[in-house]
């Protein structure tokens, strides 16, 4: 319970803003807010559990778990506020990333903000192509095919740019 408790201080200091918070027996669960047309809707909810001296995370819907350390949770929401800002690009701004990202760009990632398994800091890749909804496909040198996404993940272009 102390770790849970850990939490609570840090989303109430933090995170209310973003956050409800709900406290049930030996869990909690926060609900991940993010503005849609000026009214606050759930983007994400984690339930958090000890466990082993660690926080068992569950996200929903995606279905997602890990153990944490507390001094990790601040990763998760900082991803989850990221993902929550993702938009839709217009078919406009995709014909502009495929004309700035063709196939052979050389990219190195700052920083990738995804909850499962993201590609590590500094990892270099080339691009392979960009999709129909804008997602910058890469070929990582760690053997990873995870995609970028603009506006979310953090990266530049190396080299020559090609």
């Amino acid at each position: 319970m102390k770790l849970l408790i850990e939490v609570i201080l840090k989303v109430a200091d933090k995170y209310m803003d973003r956050v409800n918070l709900i406290i049930s027996g030996n869990s909690l669960t926060l609900e991940y807010l993010y503005n849609r047309s000026g009214e606050q809707d759930v983007y994400k909810t984690l339930t958090i559990t000890e466990f082993e001296g660690k926080l068992k995370v569950r996200v929903s819907p995606d279905r997602l778990e890990g153990i944490i350390d507390v001094s990790e949770l601040d990763d998760v929401i900082l991803t989850l506020d990221k993902q929550s800002k993702s938009k839709n690009h217009t078919q406009e701004e995709i014909k502009y990333i495929r004309e700035k990202y063709v196939a052979g760009t050389k990219i190195e990632l700052v920083k990738m903000y995804d909850l499962i398994n993201p590609v590590p800091e500094g990892t270099r890749g080339i691009v392979q192509y960009v999709d129909d909804i804008g997602t910058i496909h890469i070929n990582w040198e760690t053997g990873s095919t995870l995609g970028l996404v603009i506006g979310i993940d953090e990266f530049k272009v190396f080299g020559d740019g090609k």
